[in-house]
């Protein structure tokens, strides 16, 4: 085994403790609640976690379908509805010992492997190791989503993490990306999934993107501004959306009063910060601050080229103007569902990473993508023109 691919492994090995240490550490009746309609219960995440490293390292490395077959009808999302996530799961302890076990003789399954000097499977196992750590990065973020939202329903101690924010009116301070030709893709000597290949040469006109994201402060002024209360900034899906929802504030404001919240994050309240990017906020509420402020949100294409210059990468997660969609030579790999079921659908493209996101996520060309109304998710973002 190569150097790298002992930091491949040991990065794993770090993921699967992170999330049991994350799981562990939360009340057992939580581990098992569905806090949204979108999103699977903490359990389920844990539990599929297990199976996707049993599919990919028994069951189509190895041929070895014993855990698959066993777990699949409970783990596997596509025989699994969201509505039935919260259904048949194990005992919380069980599965946290369950997961152990697994996880420990996985590690030692891919040392096995390795040392093997032919790999007979149709994919390298540097690539199965790289595909599990991604994955496993993604998860983690989806945990500490609920959990925040664990915390903005069941966490009543915000009172003292109360601060006033003085609104600021937002100034645009613009990098002028000139027109031309831009590649846009991934780096093909590290990992990257299917939608984000292949390289695409594409044309731009001028255009200007912000240096910095939206701050706190900014969307404060917004609010002071009724901006959740004028039809005319908002699309029509947006106001009904609104309107239906009651949405007055991002998701993570627990207001105290005139200009006073607190911020919930996953390990529960902070105090807010003028200068912070405002986040947990859905496509819909940033088309009517960008409408507001007579600008609007970049496509992504404008976001990956203007990457080396724009400020504040990496805070929260960027919505794109577009949809997700496949791009121009798009090949499925390493299987049709990953990202082809999404395209040509109501799913907008999100750039960047949140603070919550880990550093195998972080890259240009890496592309999330949710509905626009979707808001616990750890995203904001900055605006064009």
């Amino acid at each position: 085994m190569l150097l790298k691919d002992f930091n491949r492994l040991n990065n794993l090995k770090e993921k699967q403790k992170e999330i049991l240490l994350l799981v562990s550490n939360l009340d057992e009746k939580k581990i098992g609640l569905k806090v949204d309609p979108e999103l699977s219960p903490i359990s389920w995440h844990l539990l599929h976690c297990i199976f996707i490293e049993v599919l990919w390292i028994r069951s189509k490395y190895l041929q070895d379908n014993y855990y698959k077959n066993k777990l699949e009808k409970i783990a596997d999302p596509s025989l699994v509805s969201l509505d039935n996530r919260d259904k048949n799961l194990p005992e919380s302890k069980e599965l946290i010992l369950f997961a152990r076990k697994i996880f420990k003789e996985n590690i030692l399954l891919i040392k096995k492997i390795s040392s093997k000097k032919k790999e007979k499977a149709s994919y390298k196992l540097s690539y199965l190791v790289d595909f599990l750590n991604q994955h496993h990065a993604q998860h983690l973020e989806t945990l500490k989503i609920i959990k925040n939202i664990l915390n903005i329903k069941y966490n009543k101690n915000y009172h003292g993490a109360v601060s006033e924010i003085a609104p600021k009116i937002y100034k645009f301070k613009g990098i002028e990306i000139k027109e031309g030709k831009y590649k846009i893709g991934a780096n093909l000597n590290n990992f990257s999934y299917d939608n984000e290949q292949p390289i695409n040469t594409i044309f731009l006109k001028n255009y200007f993107i912000s240096k910095n994201l939206i701050t706190i402060s900014e969307w404060v002024a917004f609010v002071k501004e009724s901006g959740y209360n004028r039809k005319e900034l908002w699309t029509s899906k947006g106001w009904n959306w609104k309107t239906k929802n009651n949405v007055t504030n991002p998701m993570n404001w627990r207001v105290a009063g005139k200009n006073k919240f607190s911020i919930s994050t996953p390990e529960g309240f902070i105090h807010p910060n003028k200068d912070m990017a405002v986040s947990n906020i859905s496509k819909y509420e940033l088309d009517a601050f960008a409408k507001w402020n007579k600008m609007r949100i970049p496509h992504e294409y404008e976001w990956e080229a203007s990457f080396e210059q724009i400020k504040k990468k990496f805070k929260v997660w960027e919505w794109s103007s577009n949809k997700f969609f496949g791009y121009k030579g798009f090949k499925a790999f390493p299987y049709k569902g990953y990202s082809y079921p999404w395209f040509k659908s109501n799913y907008f493209t999100l750039k960047g990473g949140s603070i919550y996101s880990l550093k195998e996520i972080k890259r240009f060309s890496f592309r999330n993508f949710y509905k626009p109304h979707t808001r616990y998710l750890f995203s904001g973002g900055r605006l064009c023109l």
